[in-house]
């Protein structure tokens, strides 16, 4: 997921609330054509008449600036985030549960989701390892938790049967997985990890009552740039590298224990992602009005390491697409470069306004919802540019609001991210981000070719949490972050913006 301190502030910005001016103007036209109104709740009704299933040869390529499948028909991703859909599909004395995943993967297909971004990677250590997935897929170098990978082949099978094609996430720059750092740990003789800022669920405030509940807090105090830069030596470290690249080998040559269908030569998974947000070279210097922008460095490893990872996972599963898993917060120069190699098929966008010090959490004014709008319109007016610039379409595969959480009185001993604080900003956000993907997707000079919000937490909520033996609950925020923090639950009327994303993008195909 996404780097960023949920105490983050809004700076003031002159520039970008005169631009929201035109913008707010446009989000009842938005909110209207996306069926979202006053005390609406999600409706799970669409369907289709036609056969769901995916075809294990109906394989998604790229034309141009969309996607099509095997048939020619353009492809529009109405997506969401399921991360830790292995771990929730496997055995329960692997702290799976399976009966939720079953309800949840029902309840996405029934409002018209058809993409899942999921992990199909984690890595453990000797010693146990805070913030992150447990148990993990790859306890350690080449050794694996078969029954997590049987939650992984139920994954897609399941996907399959219900119209869902796959984002396969290989590893991960950040600690709540294990990824990048967990692979230069293994390399350097489990050499221990400084995390940076991560959810600890035994810290204070707890909730009165038995442990294993919550609250908890933030604890470690580790920086952020010195454990992307430890990391980051994955892009020079050729031992590292390898052990990698010998996890790509061995999940895209996984047969399904469930349906019998190799991983490398099933259409549901569509896409290869390299890593979930892999950062640059830390600079000295960072550019914009948020202090997002990098400035060029054409000698960063991180490029030629894309460029052989895409080569090595396109000369291992050649009839699957290829992507990096970038953001885009670091300006035009590196994302371009990012997604120029050959073997990359198509970019992605990530999208946080509030990790990124554009947006408060606390703050119910209607100018700081108007500022992140306002930031959302121009990220997004941007990178779809540069796509077309470089000929790729563009998945904005990574976006999200808290709920309105100045709603909840910490001081009287409320969860800083109760689940019963509304969601006004958040569905008039959604309205408008998920709205300008649509835009773009019906200009003829438009790229984006889909959504994915963060996260589907389902049935979840914290105020039922209780964390299993792994130390687990599986909220739609993963292990490092808040419970509930940017959580799309079954009730939340976003649900009715997807659903209705899907409608009209279902309408207006039906035009061409």
């Amino acid at each position: 997921m996404h780097l960023g301190n949920p105490d983050s502030r809004a700076d003031s910005n002159a520039d970008v609330l005169w631009r929201n001016k035109m913008y707010s103007l446009l989000v009842p036209a938005i909110l209207l054509a996306l069926g979202v109104s006053p005390g609406c709740t999600a409706s799970p009704t669409y369907s289709s008449s036609q056969n769901v299933t995916i075809n294990a040869n109906d394989f998604v390529k790229v034309n141009g600036l969309r996607l099509e499948d095997s048939t020619g028909k353009t492809q529009y991703l109405t997506g969401i985030n399921y991360w830790a859909c292995m771990n929730l599909a496997a055995d329960a004395d692997q702290g799976g549960e399976y009966d939720r995943f079953i309800t949840e993967l029902n309840q996405m297909q029934a409002v018209g989701i058809n993409h899942l971004r999921i992990m199909a990677s984690s890595e453990g250590n000797p010693e146990p390892q805070p913030f992150r997935m447990n148990p993990a897929l790859q306890s350690a170098p080449g050794v694996y938790n078969e029954k997590v990978f049987v939650g992984l082949d139920r994954c897609l099978a399941e996907m399959s049967k219900r119209g869902m094609r796959a984002t396969m996430t290989l590893n991960d720059q950040w600690q709540w997985s294990g990824g990048f750092a967990q692979y230069i740990s293994w390399t350097h003789g489990n050499e221990s990890l400084d995390y940076p800022p991560s959810w600890n669920l035994s810290a204070p405030p707890q909730r009165p009552g038995p442990p294993g509940r919550g609250w908890g807090n933030y604890t470690t105090t580790g920086d952020w740039n010195a454990y992307i830069t430890f990391g980051n030596q994955i892009y020079n470290d050729s031992a590292a590298e390898a052990l990698f690249k010998a996890h790509i080998d061995k999940v895209a040559n996984r047969k399904n224990t469930v349906n019998g269908r190799v991983y490398k030569d099933d259409a549901t998974i569509m896409t290869w992602e390299l890593a979930n947000e892999p950062q640059p070279e830390v600079p000295t210097t960072f550019l914009g009005p948020y202090g997002l922008q990098l400035p060029p460095n054409p000698s960063d490893p991180l490029l030629p390491w894309i460029d052989r990872v895409s080569t090595h996972i396109k000369q291992t599963a050649p009839k699957q697409l290829i992507t990096v898993g970038f953001e885009g917060k670091q300006g035009e120069w590196y994302w371009k470069k990012v997604h120029e190699p050959a073997n990359v098929d198509y970019a992605t966008t990530h999208c946080w306004v509030q990790n990124w010090g554009v947006y408060d959490m606390l703050n119910s004014s209607q100018a700081n919802l108007d500022v992140a709008k306002a930031f959302a319109t121009e990220f997004m007016t941007n990178t779809s540019q540069w796509a077309h610039d470089i000929g790729k379409p563009v998945f904005l595969e990574e976006f999200g609001m808290a709920r309105d959480n100045w709603e909840n009185n910490v001081a009287a001993g409320v969860y800083q991210y109760a689940s019963n604080a509304t969601t006004t900003n958040k569905d008039n956000y959604y309205a408008h981000i998920i709205g300008l993907a649509m835009d773009s997707f019906k200009s003829e000079s438009g790229a984006y070719v889909g959504t994915s919000p963060w996260a589907y937490g389902g049935i979840y909520r914290p105020e039922t949490q209780h964390e299993n033996e792994f130390g687990m609950i599986w909220a739609g925020d993963p292990p490092h972050e808040a419970p509930g923090w940017y959580d799309v639950y079954d009730t939340d009327k976003a649900l009715n913006v997807i659903l209705n994303q899907k409608k009209d993008i279902d309408a207006f195909l039906g035009t061409k």
